[in-house]
């Protein structure tokens, strides 16, 4: 193992303090004086110049609010505008004339005849079922009705002769 030597040097006693304590307290000076009321100053001036610039800046940003809000209704109500002029533009050029329209509908005229056709034809079917259906009714009705009234009849006319 390795040897290890140690070297201690002599160190120069601390300086003594004095044990005397003062007992007035020392003024401040002139100069300080001066500073001090120097720095507060400047300090005032710096804290007045940053609360203009914060009253400015809210200004700044309040007009920027109202100016985008007041942009967007404009633009909106602009944008609305172009729409229904382009609506309306195309209807006049698809449907300006009635050749204009026949062209335009002329494909969709046969399929819409196809479909009116079609719902006629429904209604016409729903309509015999329906009159069908009563007249089986109505025909069932007057059967039990009149064997009803037969045998009431029947009944009736024995009831007379056995009296007579």
């Amino acid at each position: 193992m390795a040897e290890t030597t140690t070297t201690t040097t002599k160190r120069k006693p601390a300086k003594r303090r004095s044990t005397a304590r003062r007992t007035t307290a020392k003024s401040p000076s002139t100069a300080t004086a001066r500073r001090q009321r120097t720095i507060a100053r400047n300090e005032t001036r710096d804290a007045a110049q940053a609360q203009v610039k914060a009253a400015k800046t809210t200004a700044a940003q309040g007009r920027n609010v109202a100016e985008r809000t007041a942009l967007v209704y404009v633009g909106a109500t602009l944008e609305a505008r172009d729409r229904v002029v382009g609506l309306a533009g195309e209807l006049v050029n698809r449907f300006g004339s009635r050749q204009a329209a026949e062209r335009e509908l002329g494909k969709d005229i046969r399929r819409f005849e196809r479909r009116g056709n079609t719902a006629r034809n429904r209604m016409e079917r729903d309509v015999k079922k329906a009159r069908t259906r009563l007249e089986r009714q109505l025909r069932t009705r007057r059967r039990d009705a009149e064997k009803v009234l037969r045998t009431n009849v029947s009944t009736a006319k024995e009831r007379v002769t056995s009296l007579v």
